[in-house]
């Protein structure tokens, strides 16, 4: 009966560690799931549309103006020896330097292409890189958020491994995720009115 219990217990324990999926994100609107390599559901793209009013600038120079693509460095620790060598609380750091480059990747006619870098904080700092294709139709800006993809900028003892696709469970904060895109999509749309 002793070892039953035990193993519920364990059982409620590990369950209860795993990382459920935000149900939340499924049902938001303009967000298309996919699975990855591994059948893991992510972000595929995200997509949303705002109207246009009198515009006083113009998207490619506002896309310009306020989407960031400069280059991130990610960090993690490493530690040397074990736990019994006198050198074992000493880190030595490593950072790696990702993305960068031109924001703008193409204008044609009422599309543009461009890439940028966002970032959110939850307990410490993540980045969002991402591809966005904007096209300006008589009465409305449609925003495609593609190859969305997000890193920690900061993970401890624990190896960085760069950019990652946005998985849909909670602990990848798929809703901040979301939240970050439309934060720049209501910094180009404040610039258009500027």
């Amino acid at each position: 009966m002793r070892k039953l219990i035990g193993f519920t217990v364990l059982v409620m324990l590990l369950t209860g560690c795993a990382s459920q999926k935000m149900q939340s994100i499924y049902q938001a609107q303009g967000v298309e799931i996919a699975q990855n390599a591994d059948g893991v559901d992510i972000i595929n793209k995200y997509s949303i549309s705002r109207p246009i009013t009198i515009l006083h600038s113009s998207l490619s120079v506002c896309i310009a103006q306020e989407l960031d693509n400069s280059p991130v460095v990610l960090n993690s620790d490493n530690y040397l020896g074990s736990a019994w060598w006198p050198y074992y609380n000493m880190p030595t750091q490593q950072a790696i330097t990702i993305n960068g480059g031109d924001t703008i990747k193409l204008v044609e006619g009422n599309n543009i292409v461009a890439n940028a870098i966002t970032d959110y904080q939850s307990q410490s700092k993540y980045f969002i890189s991402y591809t966005l294709t904007t096209t300006r139709n008589a009465k409305n800006i449609h925003y495609l958020f593609s190859n969305i993809k997000q890193a920690q900028q900061y993970t401890g003892s624990i190896a960085n491994d760069g950019f990652q696709n946005v998985k849909t469970l909670e602990r990848s904060h798929p809703d901040l995720v979301i939240d970050a895109l439309n934060k720049e999509v209501d910094k180009i749309q404040a610039c258009l009115l500027r």
